[in-house]
């Protein structure tokens, strides 16, 4: 190897090193995404809560946001880790409909009378 090839060698190991870094620091990138789950149910902060509380156990859940006048949840998730129907089975098995998800009927007769 001579003195001009070790030149070269030296100026491009750097690149390179630096190149797989960015490449393995993407492999683990997130893809957040929000959804909008129709929550018909749920009419007050104390129903919320048990949503909320419930999908707090979930890993992947960033964020979730009430609307209780049109009755939904913005949910903000890494889709890389969940997909739309965990959260919502997540919230059916709180006892709330979740879309078009029915909760399971003992779920449902668990939840405070003013959410059922």
């Amino acid at each position: 190897m001579n003195i001009a090839t070790l030149r070269k060698t030296c100026l491009f190991a750097p690149a390179i090193g630096l190149a797989a870094i960015l490449f393995a620091i993407g492999c683990f990138r997130q893809d957040q995404r929000t959804i909008t789950i129709r929550v018909p149910q749920m009419r007050s902060p104390a129903c919320y809560a048990l949503i909320q509380e419930a999908l707090k156990k979930i890993e992947g859940i960033k964020s979730t946001r009430p609307d209780y006048e049109k009755r939904t949840v913005d949910v903000t998730y890494d889709a890389l880790k969940l997909a739309i129907k965990n959260i919502e089975f997540v919230i059916a098995a709180t006892g709330f409909q979740a879309n078009d998800i029915e909760p399971p009927p003992d779920a449902r007769a668990r939840l405070p009378e003013d959410c059922r």
